[in-house]
């Protein structure tokens, strides 16, 4: 949207939230990226319609006080925890010795899971899927699944029945031959 201070339309918003959210997670060196300055921006203006759009989009309600909807996951101390902690710590001394003017070359600053390497849409991954031998591929909605008592576990929505990850996300459900 414009330059010097000027709000963009809806219309330009939705656009540049839409390359945020297929670019942004692949691209970011840094944790939270354009994902991240687009949230607390929203959240100092206080943009009710921009803060609705991307509830509809990822399912994170900017406005609200950060409370978690999820159901509680128990913490364990596994020895792959202790072992990725140490990784980490090993990591961050390897990114110290590294030329500060080198760092980001070599080392990117996103968590886990934070930067996705390839997204796929309603139609490739169905097709990859049956590519690599798996069958009965269907593309579902949140709620739907052939799981035995799959809503109980609140995998892909929230416990007001709402998409955990919002309208953004696909739900592709397939099986070993």
């Amino acid at each position: 949207g414009g330059g010097g201070g000027v709000e963009p339309t809806q219309l330009e918003f939705q656009h540049h939230w839409l390359m945020i959210e297929l670019l942004d997670q692949m691209t970011r060196v840094k944790s939270g990226g354009e994902m991240l300055k687009c949230f607390m921006t929203i959240q100092q203006t206080q943009n009710i319609q921009y803060a609705q759009y991307i509830k509809t989009r990822v399912g994170e309600d900017l406005l609200a006080p950060h409370q978690s909807t999820r159901v509680p996951i128990t913490k364990k101390i596994t020895f792959d925890k202790i072992s990725n902690k140490i990784l980490g710590y090993y990591l961050k001394f390897l990114r110290w010795c590294v030329p500060r003017s080198l760092r980001d070359e070599v080392f990117i600053s996103t968590s886990i899971g934070e930067r996705h390497k390839w997204m796929y849409d309603r139609f490739s991954l169905p097709k990859l899927l049956q590519e690599i031998g798996f069958i009965n591929t269907q593309v579902l909605d949140y709620q739907t699944s052939q799981i035995k008592d799959f809503g109980i576990y609140y995998l892909d929505s929230n416990p007001d029945n709402t998409p955990y990850k919002g309208a953004s996300s696909i739900y592709v459900e397939s099986q070993k031959p």
